[in-house]
């Protein structure tokens, strides 16, 4: 692998250089740090594992796609028709559900000598996963692939809410009010210094250091719920006697940001998308894009950006990582929620403007459903046009539904309905356009 690989540039003005293997392998904060995985849903992660589909909206021709399932043809054709670039797919021979795709990757022996085969034959080949674990590691030297991120336990620091606060105040940056704690007697202190101080918080966010996807996040509005929290972290703390957490302020917000930073390996830092975020409570719901900026905010987190991007390669930080940050109620920014130290589900929709159109506004969405039937791709696709939404490239507009296997295709076993997840982009060339249309996606969207 010669020294020419830079992420954003090979998905902008150089897509024709070079091949990259891509992994989708969410979930994979399990294997960095002890996680409490709470209660375990089946269906529910059979239905996140299918979410590898939206990495379609990356790739480039000559690029593979490992995923563990083939995708739906229709909804390949339809891709290819709306314009985006269909790689080769490779899948691995096992499609054990309870696994993940690395797991399955490391299992199928074929499948590493196929990619054996593209390192030894092909002279820029970058291996860019989701993240980094100890698997794709192990992956990337079996295959002798070049594997573009920092190491796994670099990685795992990284992906550390108090470490990412640490950096935060290191920095000078503005932070939220609050305290990391080592016991859930400190907990309480924070509660009831944040609950009857000045300002006097209504609601605290109470933090464990790891989990994605709004795990490991507590809101606490009263004394009472506070109490039953503790009770629960106490039995936690007991047998983790090196716990912390981080208790802060929930602050009434004018927005939610997100940024996505690029750290090379030489240390150049690019800011590459900057997003509003749309959350239910703490869990990630779609992204709107662009934000609607004069230009000084954009600035500003673009300086945030190239800051915490030198910070992270100070201790040996390379690839991508996501920045949650607020704007607050009083317009100040705090750049720093919390730093993912991997792609997010809005890195995955940051290049579209290269087939949407520069002029392009969209807000990203999801959905869960749950039907009476099993609702194919093809389905969706029938019930959006036959309801005016669906997309027209011909326009740039309507609704582009950017995956096929998150949504309701098989029946869970204990009911019998049909449970899934509708993953979509609504696009216009004006926001009140867009607006009318989510509306429209939503009323749809509860009767599916």
């Amino acid at each position: 692998m010669s020294d020419s690989f830079h992420l954003i540039r090979w998905l902008t003005e150089e897509r024709c250089k070079g091949i990259i293997v891509w992994l989708f392998n969410i979930g994979a904060e399990r294997f960095w740090n002890q996680v409490q995985p709470g209660i375990v849903d089946v269906n529910e992660d059979r239905i996140v594992s299918r979410m590898e589909e939206m990495n379609l909206l990356l790739c480039r021709e000559q690029d593979i796609l490992i995923l563990r399932e083939a995708p739906n043809p229709e909804y390949l054709e339809q891709l290819r028709e709306w314009g985006f670039s269909i790689p080769r797919i490779l899948v691995p021979a096992s499609g054990d559900e309870r696994a993940g795709i690395s797991e399955l990757v490391l299992s199928d022996d074929e499948l590493l000598q196929e990619l054996k085969r593209l390192a030894e034959t092909e002279a820029d080949v970058a291996f860019v996963p989701y993240a980094a674990t100890r698997l794709e590691e192990e992956i990337a030297e079996r295959c002798g692939l070049s594997l573009f991120s920092a190491p796994a336990a670099v990685n795992a620091a990284v992906n550390d809410k108090i470490g990412n606060r640490e950096i935060a105040e290191r920095l000078g940056l503005p932070v939220c009010k609050g305290r990391i704690c080592e016991s859930v007697d400190e907990i309480r202190e924070a509660y009831m210094a944040l609950t009857t101080g000045e300002p006097a918080f209504e609601k605290v966010i109470i933090k464990e250091p790891y989990g994605a996807s709004g795990k490991g996040l507590y809101i606490v509005d009263s004394p009472e719920k506070l109490q039953t929290l503790l009770l629960r972290l106490n039995r936690y703390a007991r047998s983790h006697p090196d716990a912390r957490w981080l208790v802060e302020g929930w602050y009434s917000k004018l927005a939610d940001v997100n940024y996505q930073i690029y750290v090379s390996p030489e240390g150049e830092t690019e800011v590459f998308s900057i997003k509003q975020q749309m959350l239910r409570d703490t869990v990630y719901i779609g992204s709107r894009f662009p934000v609607p900026w004069e230009g000084e905010e954009e600035q500003l987190y673009r300086r945030f950006g190239e800051q915490i991007g030198q910070s992270l390669h100070s201790i040996g930080y390379t690839g991508v990582a996501g920045i949650d940050s607020i704007i607050t109620e009083q317009g100040e920014i705090i750049p720093v929620i919390e730093i993912n130290g991997r792609f997010t589900l809005s890195t995955y929709i940051s290049f579209l403007t290269r087939v949407l159109g520069e002029r392009a506004k969209f807000i990203s969405r999801y959905f869960k459903l749950v039907s009476d039937e099993s609702l194919s791709y093809a389905d969706v696709c029938r019930r959006l046009e036959r309801g005016g939404l669906l997309y027209n490239r011909s326009i740039d507009e309507g609704v582009l539904v950017y995956t096929s296997g998150t949504l309701p295709l098989r029946a869970d076993e204990s009911t019998g309905k049909y449970h899934g997840r509708l993953f979509a982009l609504v696009i216009a060339e004006n926001w009140e356009r867009v607006d009318e249309l989510n509306r429209k996606l939503e009323t749809m969207a509860d009767r599916f």
